[in-house]
């Protein structure tokens, strides 16, 4: 059964998996998971949801990550943004999802994501904001199947290069 749970350690040593998939991909935004060596990775993702020790800039999240329980397996990850900065407004939006490497193409974000909605609409957010680079077509898609609307594309500065990125917007 797939399914969205918290982080937790059953599927631990899977994330790493996925972790270190990725550090064999070459893409320009670099691995979308955190390294679960280098910190308590369970309770750096419980201090995001109760908004605790952020770094400066950071607000208060909520991570689910999407799992086989038949295989035991990280699928991917989904982290709801309790609230918007300025920054957030052009770049990231309210929800980022990443689906592992070896799992791309077999609809997972799109699952991952209309799962995660109701969780977004149970913290409050009644207007919700996603984005993507504009060169990213398959994550367009997984927004667009949700429901979301384009609303306008920015100019953005990311790790100091220029992209493009698109807006998109739901009513929860």
């Amino acid at each position: 059964m797939l399914r969205l749970i918290h982080p937790c350690e059953a599927y631990l040593a899977s994330y790493t998996e996925a972790y270190d998939e990725y550090c064999t991909y070459p893409r320009r935004a670099g691995n979308p998971f955190i390294d679960p060596r280098s910190c308590d990775l369970l309770a750096h993702f419980d201090d995001m949801r109760r908004a605790h020790n952020l770094p400066e800039g950071w607000v208060g999240a909520t991570t689910l990550w999407l799992v086989d329980d038949e295989q035991q397996r990280f699928l991917g990850q989904i982290d709801i943004r309790h609230k918007l900065t300025e920054r957030l407004l052009q770049y990231g939006g309210h929800i980022g999802y990443a689906v592992r490497l070896g799992e791309w193409n077999k609809g997972y974000g799109t699952l991952m994501l209309s799962q995660a909605l109701p969780y977004a609409k149970a913290l409050g957010i009644t207007r919700c904001l996603i984005t993507c680079d504009d060169d990213n077509p398959g994550s367009a898609r997984v927004m667009e199947k949700n429901g979301f609307v384009l609303d306008d594309k920015v100019p953005n500065v990311i790790d100091g290069q220029a992209i493009i990125t698109r807006r998109y917007w739901k009513t929860l």
